[in-house]
């Protein structure tokens, strides 16, 4: 299914795996709102994609604020109001991690990790759904992890955050699949991007070289997004071959 003319939400799109779906989608003709902390990513997003915008007849639209907080999702909302009336695509791929002993972790961590991986999905995801149930049409994705199907060591707050993202989803399409909107997870193993760098990952640590690429993932959620109208992925499990099941 093209997505061409199609509206998309993406949070996390500064940098890693939704940079590169940022420009992807551009790429097949869809508008898509960039949220992000970081100004300075998203203006290097929207110099590195002019010319996609221009060929592929899309349009980037940067917007910087703090995913866990409601005015920025609030503020993306309106932005779809005023410009576009309608949003076809939210992709929830803002999160961060960091990996330790449950005794070495602290509040600060699990409120921070909570806040930015799962507060974020329930506020963008609250936010779009009317939009979607009124043109009974949309799909909702969240980049969760294998965290979030596979408890595992060092990664207590981590894991918690991921399966409640996967477990929201699986409630949620309930809800809304009589609307006509999917709802989907992927789940991906190791990811060699800036995440967890400096908390619990080193930069030049030669075994993300084996990791999956942020291409490989963004492949992946492609697949999920273009399925024909009466098919729907659940969830997509995917890891890199240098990583047991």
């Amino acid at each position: 299914m093209s997505l061409k003319g199609r509206v998309a939400v993406v949070t996390g799109a500064g940098k890693g795996v939704g940079k590169a779906l940022s420009r992807r989608l551009l790429s097949e003709g869809v508008t898509v709102i960039a949220v992000s902390r970081n100004v300075e990513d998203l203006n290097e997003l929207e110099n590195e994609t002019k010319e996609i915008q221009d060929s592929a007849e899309s349009k980037l639209i940067p917007l910087s604020g703090d995913v866990s907080i409601e005015e920025t999702a609030e503020e993306a909302v309106h932005m779809i109001k005023e410009q576009f009336g309608k949003v076809d695509i939210l992709v929830n791929n803002a999160g961060i991690g960091k990996y330790g002993l449950l005794d070495d972790l602290s509040i600060e961590d699990y409120d921070l990790m909570m806040n930015s991986n799962m507060r974020s999905t329930f506020l963008f995801t609250k936010a779009v759904l009317p939009f979607m149930k009124e043109h009974q049409y949309g799909h909702i994705v969240n980049v969760a992890s294998v965290a979030g199907k596979k408890g595992l060591p060092n990664e207590t707050i981590y894991c918690a955050t991921k399966f409640a993202q996967v477990g929201f989803a699986q409630a949620l399409d309930h809800e809304v699949r009589p609307f006509g909107i999917k709802v989907s997870s992927i789940c991906p193993g190791g990811i060699n991007t800036n995440f967890a760098i400096g908390t619990g990952r080193t930069l030049n640590d030669p075994a993300l070289e084996e990791f999956l690429d942020a291409e490989d993932v963004v492949k992946a959620i492609l697949f999920i997004l273009e399925q024909s109208p009466k098919s729907r992925i659940i969830e997509l499990f995917m890891r890199p071959i240098s990583e047991p099941l």
